[in-house]
């Protein structure tokens, strides 16, 4: 999974997180089941896994608001514990009920005047034009109420083969070794790795980028973006994220079942 902070992707589908968000954190410890934990190494190991997993599960479950329910539920459940033993017992409890958590399942999006489809995660959502001031060449899959970020992914749809439209488009850059590198971004430019799909060849990277505070509209924090162009050979179609949720498998998902129709 790429990306910033995981509390991130789920702020930007417009939940509350307050339930086991970012897992215990030390230095903060007030309760004497914090300070139980705080004292374990392993218990400390299982509340990052637990963490790691609600996120997981609420990303990709059908019904996410129950997710978010049951875990404020099992916080009360687990702080009534007297002893490690019992916290123990109660992260292996939760965190093999998370994994049974019910997948949101795919969509297939169909898109005729582009003549172009792909796959989503159900819980999302595409919109044509894409948020902020897109074309209508431009479509995104979106969360639910996005307040952080516009978009999980976006394919803006242009005229053109792989290796003009991924410089011209997305910055790539053909070395004089015959490797293709990023130009985009601050640091070292990174390797650009070619992938495929169905009846598609394509060319795709990540790297940094910087992202802007929605309040204030100055650059807060870096985050990765990942950059990619999928090309039928006649026309392409330059995928982006905005480094803020990052890139999950969920939209990789997205990614590796676009077609061109036409």
């Amino acid at each position: 999974v790429f990306g910033i902070r995981p509390g991130l992707a789920l702020a930007a589908i417009g939940l509350s997180l307050s339930a086991h968000a970012d897992g215990i954190q030390c230095a903060r410890a007030t309760t004497r089941t914090e300070h139980l934990i705080c004292a374990d190494e392993a218990l400390m190991s299982a509340d990052s896994a637990l963490s790691n997993a609600y996120y997981d599960a609420v990303g990709i479950a059908a019904d996410q608001q129950a997710v978010i329910r049951s875990q404020r539920a099992w916080l009360t459940q687990r702080d009534a514990c007297a002893d490690a033993a019992c916290i123990a017992t109660a992260y292996r409890d939760r965190t093999a009920a998370l994994k049974q958590v019910k997948h949101a399942g795919w969509k297939t999006y169909h898109d005729p005047a582009l003549g172009i489809s792909f796959e989503y995660l159900a819980n999302r959502q595409v919109k044509k034009p894409c948020p902020e001031g897109g074309s209508d060449h431009c479509i995104a899959i979106v969360g639910r109420n996005m307040t952080y970020s516009s978009r999980f992914i976006s394919f803006e749809i242009v005229d053109g083969a792989l290796e003009p439209v991924a410089e011209k488009e997305a910055g790539f850059v053909k070395q004089d070794d015959g490797k293709w590198v990023t130009s985009y971004g601050p640091g070292i430019p990174q390797e650009v790795e070619r992938i495929s799909g169905p009846g598609w060849h394509g060319m795709s990277a990540t790297i940094m980028c910087r992202i802007s505070d929605p309040k204030t509209g100055f650059y807060s924090a870096a985050g990765e973006c990942y950059w990619a162009v999928l090309s039928n050979g006649k026309r392409s179609a330059v995928a982006g994220t905005q480094g803020i949720v990052g890139t999950d498998d969920a939209t990789l998902h997205s990614v590796s079942t676009f077609r061109f129709d036409r």
